[in-house]
């Protein structure tokens, strides 16, 4: 026995100086030596318990033997946490540390009192000493340290075995190995012989297995091989510093762009090397990574700066410079060459967006035209699709939609009734009840109006739009009897826009509701005809219209200046509009006299004669232009085609050739009063 144990404490030395001269000034696992370093004194504690002649002697052996049963397995848990990238934290480790630490105390108390041994006595086991002791209440918390580190590392190598790719699956296996090993043979000592102090033979194993790990390890150290390359790789220069940004070293490429180098103290900052001194004093030391550039006899170096850490502290800086002299010629050579070119593409650019502008302008006109040709079938609804888009932007704007989406609603509401282009006039005019007939072709123009609209490419919203903007929200509407929120949401916000302005507008057949019965009618609409929560944003904007001014007016008379110095024109005009109650004309016959009541009174529309006695019509209209925004058509006889162009280049807005056809003067007179400005 005295020989098992003295080549069990040789081994477990050798053990522990096999690591230490295998560090070789790199970095290792702390825990290694640790591990070895009290393997080596357990086993020395063995030897000396059975060398032991008294009891003394063998108690204070066995102490200096528990080392390594107390402190070997929790080591081994931190060792396993380390290989397998697991991170408990700080008090982690204090908390394991200071188990074994009170555990090791009630060691300690051995021969003091019977915490931890009740009785113990001196007997031989062949040509060895061996102490026969009587467990205590404190041994139990011994066998939490033995049993507990093996539950928790066994757990540890089957997660990691599941769980983590980046640990090696050989290294696994051998702790894996190491583990079985240790708790088979603890058990066949026990077994055989109780007495039979097996675990001088598992440290010697342990330490060949710790040993052999520590030698794979070094495979897998990243910053160790990192630290190589950037030892061999001669490409990019290194400069390093320490936390304080004081010179600690270089590479040979360092010294190759900067020979001053070799002149540098270690520990003290850089001098007499103005380009690494800028960019020394430039670097904002809280950064991560901080990059620049500089130019020394026509190369050109960026330059890379990074902290180095180590668990989190700071303990440096890395300088790395890297030639990139080619790409920089490189780049400014087509910087140079690509000049002209951004100016083209900035002009092609600029071309193709006023082309896009005009585009969208021929777009809007084109809205409003066809809106204007939907509203013309009605003269007393005149207005109507221009106040339902208006509406309905309102209502989109305080929903909190975007200025895009309330464009797209706007253009929706000026097109919403464009299918009414196939309903026959007399039924759109109709002053009484509708038959059920009739009402079945009005029916027909939200489909009328969305095939038409189809065709729009991109404004789909537009064409959805006139197809459900009569459909209810209790499902009762047309054409698909759609329901709640299946009905798309500009259908929904037209559907409460569009009844409120039919409720407001004056009719052939009465005038705009008042204003609480229309509150009236939304309110009861609210939930079965129309969206809730629409209809509330239209309540609430009721009842901040004081003043009711969301309403066609309750005069809707256009007012019509005639200026002719021949009196019976004036009186043909006057006759050709008697039918038509709400326009008002008035006549003056001299260009002066149509300034100066242009000047008293606001009209609509000024139909002006050109040749006329003093000043002529050419001249009146030129200062009509230079004051008023009213619309004028020119009345003449010549009907010259350049007569056109000349009048629209003075700001005429349209012109009629005498003799006058009546129905021409109507339709002109109603779209210069009518028409929706962009």
């Amino acid at each position: 026995m005295i020989a098992y144990y003295i080549i069990t404490t040789v081994f477990a030395i050798v053990n522990l100086f096999s690591i230490i001269v295998s560090v070789n000034n790199k970095k290792i696992n702390y825990y290694f030596i640790l591990l070895m370093l009290i393997m080596a004194i357990s086993n020395a504690g063995y030897l000396a318990v059975g060398l032991s002649e008294t009891v003394q002697e063998a108690v204070l052996a066995t102490k200096v033997a528990y080392l390594g049963g107390c402190f070997t397995s929790p080591l081994m848990i931190l060792l396993i946490c380390s290989i397998c990238k697991y991170d408990f934290g700080k008090w982690f480790r204090i908390g394991i540390h200071a188990y074994c630490f009170i555990v090791y105390c009630l060691i300690l108390t051995i021969g003091y009192n019977d915490l931890y041994y009740t009785e113990y006595h001196l007997e031989s086991l062949w040509d060895s000493t061996i102490l026969v002791n009587q467990y205590g209440i404190g041994h139990s918390m011994f066998y939490l340290i033995l049993y507990g580190a093996i539950i928790v590392q066994m757990a540890m190598l089957i997660h990691s075995t599941v769980k983590k790719r980046s640990v090696s699956r050989k290294n696994l296996f051998l702790l894996f190995g190491l583990e079985a090993v240790n708790v088979s043979s603890f058990l066949v000592g026990r077994l055989i012989n109780a007495d039979f102090e097996v675990m001088p033979a598992l440290y010697v194993f342990n330490g060949w297995f710790f040993l052999l790990i520590h030698h794979r390890l070094r495979h897998y150290n990243i910053e160790e091989s990192v630290a190589e390359v950037l030892q061999k790789k001669q490409n990019n220069g290194y400069i390093m510093f320490d936390e304080d940004l004081n010179y600690v070293g270089c590479n040979k490429m360092a010294e190759s762009v900067f020979p001053q180098l070799e002149k540098c103290y270690i520990d003290y900052p850089i001098k007499g090397i103005s380009e690494l001194e800028e960019v020394i004093k430039d670097y904002p030391k809280d950064n991560k990574e901080y990059i620049t550039t500089f130019t020394l006899d026509e190369r050109h170096f960026e330059c890379r700066f990074n902290r180095r850490t180590y668990n989190d502290k700071l303990y440096g800086y890395m300088l790395e410079l890297v030639e990139d002299t080619h790409k920089w010629m490189h780049i400014n050579y087509l910087s140079d060459n690509n000049t002209e070119l951004e100016k083209t593409v900035r002009e092609q650019n600029a071309e193709l967006i006023k082309k896009q502008d005009a585009i969208e302008k021929m777009f809007v006109q084109t809205v409003t035209a066809l809106s204007e040709a939907v509203d013309a079938k009605d003269r007393y609804t005149s207005g109507h699709s221009k106040r339902v888009a208006d509406y309905a932007r309102m209502l989109a704007k305080r929903m909190g939609l975007s200025a895009e989406q309330q464009e797209e609603i706007y253009r929706a509401g000026l097109l919403h009734d464009i299918g009414k282009i196939r309903i026959p006039v007399e039924i759109i005019n109709k002053a009484g009840k509708l038959t059920d007939e009739e009402y079945n072709i009005i029916k027909i123009h939200p489909v009328t109006g969305y095939n038409i609209l189809r065709g729009i490419a991109g404004n789909d919203l537009i064409a959805i739009a006139a197809k459900y903007h009569h459909e209810r929200y209790d499902g009762k509407g047309y054409p698909n009897g759609l329901a709640g929120e299946t009905i798309p949401l500009v259908a929904r916000i037209l559907a409460v826009a569009d009844t409120y302005d039919a409720m407001t507008s004056n009719r052939s057949y009465r005038k705009a509701l008042p204003q609480d019965v229309v509150r009236s009618e939304i309110e009861k609409g609210r939930g079965t005809q129309f969206d809730p929560d629409i209809a509330d944003i239209m309540l609430r904007v009721i009842d901040e219209d004081k003043q009711y001014t969301m309403r066609q007016g309750e005069e809707s008379t256009r007012k019509i200046l005639t200026v002719d110095d021949e009196p019976i024109n004036s009186k043909i005009l006057a006759h050709i509009m008697k039918d038509e109650p709400m326009y008002q004309l008035d006549a003056v016959d001299s260009g002066e006299a149509a300034l100066e009541r242009l000047s008293k009174e606001v009209y609509d529309l000024v139909m002006l004669d050109v040749n006329m006695h003093g000043m002529s019509g050419l001249e009146t209209l030129r200062q009509i232009r230079e004051r008023y925004s009213v619309p004028v058509v020119i009345m003449t006889a010549d009907k010259d085609l350049d007569t056109s162009s000349g009048f629209a280049a003075l700001g005429c807005d349209d012109y009629i050739t005498k003799p006058f056809l009546p129905l021409l003067i109507k339709e002109v007179v109603h779209n210069m009063t009518e028409r929706t400005e962009l």
